[in-house]
C-alpha cells in the first residue's frame, strides 16, 4: 500500500433493494438472496450430541438443495458442469461493543444500577448470514394465458429498464429467488425474502459494518499495512494516524484510543478426519467465533465462500483420476520402473476417497474455497490466537494489498474472490462447523447475571416469568463452598429488589442466611435495603403459626405438631400432640391469637375450674393440661430463641417488608444444626425456627410477584422434616401465589429429599466435587446435573465442574468453573455457572460481579477482614470529629 493512503471502505451492497434482494453496487449488478442463520444453542459446552446432528443436518439441507440445482445427468464432463455450480458465501460477524441495559430498563432504576456499575464492560455484536448469487430467468416460459403483445411489451420494459440502470430488473430474478428461497426454508434458515423490513435492515446494516464498534457508525477509513490493518473509531481519528503513518511512526507508538489493528488470515490446509459429525472438536466456525477467554480465536469477521459441487460428479471425478494414476503406474511397471513416491502417495489417497464417495448418500463437495477470518491484535498475536483451532491451518497475508484485497473479498456482495489456497472439502466440514452456535440464555430482562463464556451475551433473569410463562416456580444455585454461589444469590437479590412491582413500588424481595455472623449485611444497606438479625432485631412471636399462615386450622396443626416435636421426638404416642391441639383449640375460641397465649389461657383456665370446682369437663381439655403448660414454660425458660416462634403476646407485629431488600440474618444466633444434633431440643429448634421463617417470608411476600431466596437451602432438611415441608409446598403453590423461590446449596440430594422434584425450572451448577461412584453414592456433580435433568454422556460438564483453578505452574486453569485469580491477586475472569432454563442446552455463563459490590458481598477472610478495618477507621474519624 502507497504511503499515507486511506481506504475509504463503502458497501458493495446497493441501496436499491426490491423484494428482498440485495443487488451488487458493482459493474456486474448481481442480485443476491441472502438468509439469516438462526441462532440455535451454545454447540461447544452445553449442548448435546443430537442437538449438534441436528443443526448440521439442517445447514446441510441448505448444500443438498444447491447441488440439486445441477443437471448431472444431462451433462457428461465436470468441466462442462462447472458453470451451473451455484456459489455462496457465508459472513459471521462478532464485534466487541459497549455494553447497555436492555432499553425497556435504561430509564428504570434497575437500567440505572446497570449501566452504572457494568460500565467499561464489553458485550458482542453478532450475527451469521448466507448468501447465493441469483440467476436471470430464461426467456423460453412464459405464464399460461400471456398474448404474444403482452410478452413484447414485458420484454421492451426489461430491454428499457436495463438500458436505464444498466442492469437487469429484479423481476427477472424471481424465478430462481423462489427455488434458493425455498431450500434455505427448508434447511430451517430465514431469507430476506420474507423477512420483516426492520428486522432485515438490521442484519444488512451489520453485513455493511461488521467490523465497526459503534452501533450507529457507518463503515470507518481504515489503513491497510504490510501484515495487518487498522480500524478506527472515527474519521478524524483515521486522519491523525494517517500523519503518524506518513511520517513512518511505528503503529505500536500510535497510543490512539478506540483504534485497534486486525489481520485478515486465510485457511490453508485442514485434516478433518472421520469423526462424527456431532464431535464438538469440528467446531471450529464456532471456535474460531468465540473469545479469548473461553478457549476461541476472537474473530471479529469470517468469511467462507465457495461453489457446490453434486457428490455424483465429485465420485465420477475420482474415479477417472484414480484410473489415470492406475494406468500410469502401470505402465512404469511395463517399462520396469518403480512407481514414484508421489504417485503411490496419491494413489492411495484416491482409493481412501473412492471408498468414501461409493456411499450413495455422500454429500456434496465445495469447491474453490475459501475461508477467511480478520482477528482483532497484529498479525502475531491474530496467528496465535488462530492456531487454537484445531483441524486447521492458518496463514497470514504479508503485503497491504493482499490485506486490502482480503477484507474486501470478506464483504457482502464482493465481486472480489481470493482464493490463495486449493482447498476443496466436503459439505460437510462447514455444516458441522456451528455457524449456528450462539450461546444466550434468560430472560429480556431483570437482573444481569453475567455474559455467555462463549460470546458475551448478556444474561438476564426476571421476577415475574415463572407466572408469566407458566414454569416451574423454583430456582437452584448450587455449587461448593468458594465457587461464588453466595455471591451470585445476593447479586440477583439486589437488582431484583430494583424491580418495579406490577403492584406499585418496587419487588419485595427478602433474603434468609441461616449461617452465623454478619454476612451480606453491609451490601444490603449499601443498597438501601434492610437487615433484620434473628438475635436481636426479631420481636417475640413474629414467626408463630398463627402470625405466618392464613389458614386458623392449619396454624393450629403446625402448632401442635411444632411442640410435640420439640418436646417428645420421634414418640409413638400421639396424646401429647393431641393435648397441645385440644389447647389450642380452646384458646383460640376464647380470644387468644397465637401459640403462647392460646396455651396459657386453655392452661389459666382449667387451673381456676379445677381450684374452684368446676366442671373440668366441660372445658374439653385434656387431663394433663397443667403438666404440658410445666413443660413448655421450662423449655421457654431453656431455650430464649423458641419465643421467635411461640408467641406470649397478642400485639405482635407480622413479619412487614419493605418494598426493596430484606436481609434476615441468624446473627449469633445459628440457624444450623451442628451435626448429629438432629436427635436433640437444640437442633429441632433450630429446624423449626428456620421453617417458621421460611413460611413466613413466604407469606409475606405472596401475591406481590416477590422473590425469597434462602442460602445454605441443605439446612431445610430431608423429606418430612424441617422446612422440607413449607419447601414442598412451595413447589406447588408458589406460582399461583405470585412469587419466586430461590435456593442455595452445595447439595442437591436435600432438594430431592424435600420434595422439589418437578417443582425447578431453572438453576446454576458452579464448580462441583465429582469423585468416582462408591457403592451407589454419586458426586456432587452428578446429583446436580441429575435434579436439573441436565444430559452430560461424556462427562465434559462434570469434568470442567471439578477442575482446580489453576494448573501446576500456579498459571490460571481456563476450563475451571472457579474464579481464576493471577498471581498478584487480580481476578482475571469470574466464576462460570452452567444456566439451566427448562428444557433448553445447558449455557456455560461467566458470573459478573462489579468490584465495588465484590468487596461487600465477599465471604473470604481477607476481605471479611478488610470490612471490618475499614468499619472500625469509620467509626475512630468519627469520635475523632465529634
Amino acid at each position: 500500500m502507497s504511503k499515507g493512503s486511506i481506504y475509504r471502505p463503502e458497501s458493495f451492497i446497493s441501496p436499491a433493494s426490491e423484494y428482498g434482494l440485495l443487488r451488487a453496487a458493482t459493474p456486474d449488478r448481481t442480485v443476491w438472496l441472502w438468509a439469516n442463520i438462526p441462532w440455535s444453542a451454545a454447540l461447544i459446552d452445553g449442548a448435546n450430541d443430537s442437538k449438534r446432528r441436528e443443526v448440521a443436518d439442517q445447514i446441510m439441507a441448505f448444500f443438498d438443495g444447491l447441488a440439486a440445482q445441477v443437471t448431472v445427468a444431462g451433462m457428461r464432463y465436470r468441466s462442462l458442469l462447472k458453470s451451473e455450480y451455484r456459489e455462496f458465501h457465508l459472513l459471521a460477524g462478532s464485534m466487541p461493543v459497549p455494553y447497555a441495559a436492555p432499553s425497556l430498563m435504561r430509564d428504570e432504576p434497575l437500567g440505572e444500577y446497570q449501566n452504572y456499575y457494568y460500565r467499561g464492560m464489553k458485550t458482542r455484536k453478532q450475527f451469521a448470514v448466507i448468501g447465493v448469487p441469483l440467476n436471470l430467468a430464461g426467456s423460453g416460459r412464459h405464464p399460461r394465458g400471456e398474448t404474444l403483445m403482452q410478452r413484447g411489451m414485458k420484454s421492451l420494459d426489461r430491454m428499457s429498464y436495463s438500458i436505464a440502470n444498466g442492469c437487469p430488473m429484479f423481476e427477472e430474478y424471481l424465478p430462481d429467488a423462489h427455488i434458493i428461497e425455498r431450500i434455505m426454508l427448508n434447511a430451517g434458515l430465514e431469507p430476506f425474502s420474507v423477512m420483516e423490513s426492520q428486522e432485515r435492515e438490521r442484519l444488512v446494516s451489520m453485513m455493511e459494518t461488521w467490523w465497526v464498534s459503534r452501533a450507529n457508525a457507518s463503515a470507518l477509513p481504515i489503513i491497510a499495512e504490510n501484515d495487518h490493518l487498522h480500524f478506527f473509531p472515527d474519521a478524524d481519528v483515521c486522519r491523525n494516524a494517517k500523519k503518524l503513518y506518513d511520517q513512518e511512526v511505528d503503529c505500536a507508538d500510535w497510543n490512539i484510543p478506540n483504534e485497534y489493528p486486525a489481520s485478515v488470515c486465510f485457511a490453508r490446509s485442514s485434516e478433518f478426519t472421520q469423526s462424527a459429525i456431532s464431535d464438538p472438536s469440528n467446531l471450529w466456525l464456532a471456535r474460531l467465533l468465540e473469545v479469548g477467554n473461553a478457549g476461541g480465536a476472537n474473530a471479529v469477521g469470517v468469511s467462507i465462500r465457495g461453489r457446490v459441487e453434486p457428490s455424483k460428479v465429485t465420485a465420477d471425478q475420482i474415479r477417472r483420476n484414480s484410473r489415470t494414476i492406475d494406468e500410469a503406474i502401470k505402465d512404469r511397471y511395463e517399462k520396469n520402473h518403480e512407481a514414484t513416491g508421489d504417485m503411490k502417495e496419491i494413489q492411495r489417497l484416491l482409493d481412501y476417497k473412492k471408498s468414501i464417495y461409493e456411499s450413495p448418500d455422500m454429500p456434496p463437495t465445495i469447491l474453490d474455497l475459501s475461508v477467511a477470518a480478520c482477528v482483532a491484535g497484529n498479525s502475531q498475536m491474530a496467528v496465535d490466537s488462530l492456531s487454537r483451532i484445531p483441524r486447521l491451518e492458518f496463514t497470514n497475508l504479508t503485503t497491504a494489498n493482499e490485506q486490502l484485497m482480503a477484507f474486501k473479498s470478506m464483504q457482502a456482495c464482493s465481486p472480489i474472490r481470493m482464493t490463495p489456497y486449493e482447498m476443496h472439502w466436503s459439505a460437510t466440514c462447514i455444516t458441522g462447523a456451528g455457524a449456528s452456535s450462539f450461546a444466550r440464555a434468560g430472560d429480556d430482562w431483570g437482573a444481569l447475571v453475567g455474559m455467555t463464556e462463549a460470546n458475551r451475551q448478556p444474561v438476564y433473569v426476571g421476577t415475574t416469568t415463572v407466572q408469566d410463562q407458566d414454569r416451574a416456580p423454583g430456582i437452584v444455585i448450587t455449587g461448593r463452598t468458594g465457587s461464588g454461589k453466595s455471591m451470585l444469590l445476593v447479586s440477583l437479590f439486589i437488582q431484583w429488589s430494583k424491580i418495579r412491582s406490577r403492584e406499585g413500588g418496587f419487588t419485595p424481595c427478602i433474603l434468609i442466611n441461616p449461617k452465623r455472623g454478619d454476612d451480606f449485611e453491609d451490601a444490603t444497606r449499601a443498597a438501601g435495603g434492610q437487615v433484620i438479625r434473628v438475635d436481636s432485631d426479631l420481636s417475640d412471636g413474629m414467626f408463630d403459626p398463627f402470625m405466618v399462615m392464613d389458614n386458623a386450622d392449619r396454624a393450629k396443626e403446625m402448632s401442635a405438631i411444632m411442640l410435640s416435636d420439640i418436646l417428645h421426638p420421634n414418640s409413638d404416642d400421639a396424646s401429647l400432640e393431641i393435648a397441645i391441639a385440644a389447647m389450642l383449640t380452646y384458646g383460640i375460641q376464647h380470644g387468644a391469637k397465637v401459640t403462647g397465649t392460646a396455651i396459657a389461657k386453655a392452661a389459666h383456665d382449667y387451673a381456676q375450674t379445677m381450684k374452684g370446682g368446676g366442671d373440668i369437663d366441660a372445658l374439653n381439655l385434656p387431663d394433663n393440661c397443667l403438666d404440658v403448660y410445666r413443660q413448655i414454660r421450662i423449655a421457654l425458660k431453656s431455650f430464649q430463641s423458641m419465643r421467635l416462634i411461640f408467641g406470649m403476646s397478642d400485639d405482635i407485629d407480622p413479619l412487614r417488608t419493605s418494598q426493596n431488600l430484606t436481609l434476615i440474618n441468624a446473627g449469633n444466633r445459628s440457624l444450623i444444626p451442628e451435626a448429629g444434633s438432629e436427635n436433640t431440643a437444640t437442633g429441632r429448634l433450630q429446624q423449626w425456627m428456620l421453617r417458621m421463617i421460611v413460611l413466613g417470608a413466604g407469606a409475606s411476600i405472596a401475591g406481590r410477584d416477590g422473590m425469597v431466596g434462602v442460602d445454605e437451602a441443605w439446612v431445610l432438611g430431608g423429606k418430612g422434616k424441617g422446612a422440607s415441608c413449607t419447601v414442598e409446598e412451595w413447589m406447588r403453590t408458589a406460582r399461583s401465589r405470585r412469587f419466586t423461590p430461590v435456593f442455595s446449596s452445595q447439595k442437591t440430594q436435600e432438594f430431592i429429599d424435600a420434595g422439589m422434584n418437578g417443582g425447578v425450572s431453572r438453576g446454576f451448577i458452579l464448580s462441583l466435587d465429582d469423585p468416582p461412584e462408591v457403592d451407589g453414592n454419586v458426586s456432587l456433580a452428578k446429583a446436580a446435573e441429575r435434579f436439573l435433568h441436565v444430559e452430560d454422556s461424556s462427562g465434559q460438564m462434570r469434568r470442567r465442574m471439578a477442575l482446580d483453578d489453576t494448573k501446576d505452574n500456579k498459571e490460571p486453569q481456563w476450563a475451571s468453573l472457579r474464579r481464576l485469580v493471577k498471581k498478584n491477586g487480580k481476578t482475571v475472569r469470574g466464576a462460570v455457572a452452567y444456566f439451566i432454563d427448562g428444557s433448553k442446552q445447558p449455557v456455560p455463563v461467566e458470573i459478573v460481579i462489579p468490584p465495588d459490590l465484590l468487596k461487600e458481598i465477599s465471604t473470604t477472610a481477607t476481605d471479611k477482614i478488610a470490612r471490618e478495618k475499614a468499619k472500625e477507621n469509620q467509626t475512630i474519624r468519627m469520635e475523632t470529629a465529634a
